[in-house]
């Protein structure tokens, strides 16, 4: 369950070492300053002061000087630098050497404008360096498997059967080690055992950095059959107590089962808490969905008893209490029914609504396929939009909220406005059938419906299918946004601007919008932008998600089949990675997220077992083989050259806005609308967050305590050095720093190994420290991230000095 090491250790991030010797950074003229600048414990932000004639150290990386600026304190000159040490901007720094770029300096140090190599902190404003950058990627996405879960490790356990995935991965920081300083997200699926009839489901939360089972509750060993998820129960996590900002833990909501045999058996909402307050964090039940009477509480069931969809959770009415919602029925934050309104039965399951404000009137509205409401919260109830008119048209679906041109409009707003369109996915009928053919539409939020219905894109005389939830994004980076969805035969983009009677041209509503389709696409049907085969005659609703892993602006496609999770070109639908997932194919999708808190971007891959699938990606022939018919996989660049994204995929309806990272949900009157934002409208996409599209960190550590081993210390040493982070991409905590000793790098052994503990942003420091058994001769050198798993910004320039060149001759 390891990650797969970036490079090999000969390419590791070797580290400059600079001892903290009493001249060091001091200054060499001028009065004596009382008054050092001084670093931050955290070690942000550099040398400290410049201060009096050898009057006293400057701090690097966040000590505080001895001595005061020089400026303060007098002339920046410094007559009396030791040998082997020199002047630079009122600091006495050794001799590091010429320089062309970063990559040609050492260790702790950056290329300065004359070619100088200087460490950092001289002058205390230089901290990193702000134009570290990922290079955008032209040769697409090539993931490793990091690490992934096929069955429970003990034989004897009770589950052991129950490996197959129905649901979408849910990503989130749960807080299990209730460490503010670490960023740890968990995933969260169901998992089952697949034979007819008898599915059981299992909650499972796993540790997103080593695929690590935390927790469980239900399975086979569970004597109540309430405390079972529905088997294939989509899940939705939010802190609906509010105690997350206390260091507490958000809570998790689905479907479960009730009492019978079988699957059909009726399905209830409900919510799980975490209890950390014992030595073992445990799942525990924290309410059923039921209706609250002074008389007594009476469950609530559903229309559907197989379970493969689930709740959404916002603030409806902007008192920082989240409300539950699936389909029309919202529950309140301690699972009491509030609104009163029959499930639909779609495909023997249910649908996915989804809630924002469309008509940006400061108030949530439920979004469906056949209409819009807002929440009233003195009746707690739906009450109907005015503007929306529904029909025979507006059939069954799931639906994606997206601004795709100047369509809507609603009386008494003024022109232009920022009002979204309702994309939508229809089945034929709402009976299971995956032998019809679906539709999909785009709606205005007054009803009209200004594309399609057109067909899901199909061969002749094969069923198109059912038809996902579909997503949203720019995919051909005009600057408009194209939707798409996975059905029986093909996963299709449908773009506006592929209508042949417009000659080319973009519809008024889409200035800007090209239809440029690749080659052998140029004969497919109105509406469609490219389609690629896929294989879904199980079910043909599978789900389907959306990233720019390489941050040019064009959305990837991810979606999984019965066979191959693949990623699409968003511009011409070229296969540009498969790997091997089988499926049964129900709503879930791969989630796109930072899973391990390492600030860089993975997939998560659900699997289960399905029907039988060919060797190879006809489509992709070098694709990522695998007999594995169970269990979940995270795939990532081995090099971390992805864009970054967010430790966070909450829920199946997910937009970025609507949950913050450490997954607390916003007031209502606080969501930005995802269309409105730069960069975003778009749906089941994930993004950057606060973090810039391609940044990237910079590892450098320095030796904080030189003195004795300049002197050739013999036996047991405290070695001590301090880790900084130089780039500008966070770096989480648990890097590991070796410390060596020996003639040369090349030749040395290991004296003894650290580990960081601590996030650390750009421009901040951790010290740290272990006892190793040094010769008393020879070199010593400390090595940061050996296995080389964390992205670089210069891995050129950190292949340190040793202490021989660096000790005062």
């Amino acid at each position: 369950m390891k990650r797969l090491p970036r490079t090999s250790l000969a390419s590791a991030m070797l580290v400059w070492l600079v001892p903290l010797l009493p001249m060091l950074h001091a200054g060499c003229s001028g009065d004596s300053n009382t008054n050092p600048t001084t670093g931050s414990s955290s070690g942000t932000a550099g040398a400290g002061g410049e201060g009096g004639s050898m009057g006293g150290a400057g701090g690097i990386g966040g000590d505080g000087g001895g001595g005061g600026s020089a400026g303060a304190g007098g002339s920046s000159e410094c007559p009396a630098c030791p040998p082997s040490f020199k002047c630079r901007y009122g600091s006495c720094i050794p001799e590091l050497g010429s320089c062309m770029s970063f990559d040609d300096c050492p260790g702790d140090s950056y290329c300065d404008a004359n070619g100088e190599c200087i460490p950092y902190g001289v002058p205390a404003d230089v901290v990193n360096d702000p134009t570290c950058q990922k290079e955008n990627n032209p040769n697409g996405v090539k993931p490793v498997v990091q690490c992934s879960w096929e069955k429970p490790a003990d034989a004897a356990d009770p589950t052991i059967n129950s490996t197959s995935i129905y649901t979408a991965p849910i990503v989130a920081e749960l807080n299990i080690d209730k460490d503010p300083g670490k960023i740890q997200p968990s995933i969260i699926v169901t998992t089952f055992e697949n034979v007819s009839g008898t599915r059981v489901g299992t909650l499972r939360v796993f540790d997103g950095r080593t695929c690590e089972e935390q927790m469980r509750t239900g399975g086979l060993d569970e004597p109540t059959d309430e405390n079972r998820p529905a088997y294939g129960t989509q899940w939705a996590i939010g802190d609906l107590d509010g105690d997350v900002a206390g260091g507490g833990h958000p809570e998790i909501v689905g479907l479960h089962r009730t009492s019978g045999v079988g699957n059909d058996v009726p399905l209830e909402l409900y919510a799980l808490t975490i209890d950390s307050s014992g030595a073992k964090p445990a799942l525990k039940r924290l309410w059923y969905g039921r209706t609250c009477s002074p008389n007594g509480d009476t469950p609530v069931t559903f229309a559907s008893n197989l379970g493969n969809y689930g709740p959404g959770i916002w603030d409806l009415d902007d008192d920082g209490k989240p409300e539950v919602v699936i389909d029309q029925m919202v529950f309140d934050a301690q699972g009491c029914l509030l609104s009163v309104y029959a499930d639909t039965f779609y495909l023997g399951h249910g649908v996915m609504s989804t809630i924002a404000d469309v008509d940006l009137d400061m108030k949530p509205d439920l979004v469906r396929y056949d209409r819009i409401a807002s929440w009233d919260t003195a009746t707690t109830e739906w009450v109907d939009k005015p503007y929306f008119t529904a029909s025979a048209a507006h059939k069954h679906g799931h639906v994606a909220v997206v601004d795709l041109g100047a369509y809507s409009t609603i009386a008494g707003q003024p022109l232009p406005n920022k009002l979204p369109e309702v994309v939508v996915v229809s089945a034929e009928s709402t009976t299971f059938n995956p032998n019809t053919t679906g539709t999909i539409r785009a709606q205005t939020l007054d009803g009209t419906i200004v594309f399609g219905p057109i067909e899901l894109h199909h061969d002749v005389g094969t069923p198109g299918g059912h038809g996902g939830p579909p997503t949203a994004a720019d995919f051909d980076g005009d600057g408009q946004v194209e939707f798409a969805a996975a059905a029986n035969q093909y996963y299709t983009v449908y773009d506006p601007d592929c209508v042949a009677a417009l000659g080319g041209a973009s519809p008024a509503e889409r200035p800007g919008g090209t239809c440029i389709r690749a080659p052998g696409m140029e004969n497919l049907p109105d509406g469609v932008l490219w389609a690629r085969l896929s294989q879904d005659f199980s079910s043909s609703g599978t789900g389907s998600s959306v990233f720019d892993f390489d941050g040019d602006g064009n959305a990837e496609a991810v979606y999984g089949d019965e066979c191959f999770v693949r990623v699409y070109s968003g511009k011409t639908g070229e296969v540009i990675f498969s790997a091997s997932a089988r499926s049964g194919t129900g709503f879930e999708l791969p989630v796109v997220a930072d899973v391990d808190g390492d600030f860089a971007t993975e997939i998560v891959v659900a699997r289960a077992s399905g029907p039988a699938c060919p060797a190879s990606d006809p489509l992709f022939p070098e694709s990522m083989g695998s007999s594995v018919m169970g269990g979940f996989a995270i795939l990532r660049d081995p090099e971390d050259r992805w864009a970054s994204s967010r430790p966070i995929w909450n829920q199946h309806a997910y937009s970025i806005t609507h949950v913050t990272d450490d997954a607390r949900i916003p007031r209502s009157s606080e969501v930005l609308p995802n269309w409105t934002q730069p960069g975003l409208n778009n749906f089941r996409q994930n993004t950057q967050g606060n973090l810039g599209l391609l940044n990237v960190a910079d590892l450098t550590a320095v030796f904080t305590d030189l003195g004795t081993l300049c002197g050739g210390v013999a036996g047991l040493a405290t070695l001590k050095a301090r880790v900084c982070n130089r780039g500008t991409n966070p770096v989480q905590d648990g890097v590991t720093v070796d410390f060596l000793a020996g003639d040369t790098l090349q030749t040395s052994v290991l004296a003894c190994t650290a580990v960081t503990t601590k996030l650390l942003l750009p421009g901040e420091c951790e010290d740290i420290e272990c006892t190793g058994d040094l010769p008393g001769v020879g070199d010593v050198f400390v090595v940061v991230d050996p296995a080389g798993t964390i992205a670089d910004c210069h891995p050129g320039n950190n292949e340190g000095a040793g202490i021989l060149q660096l000790c005062p001759k």
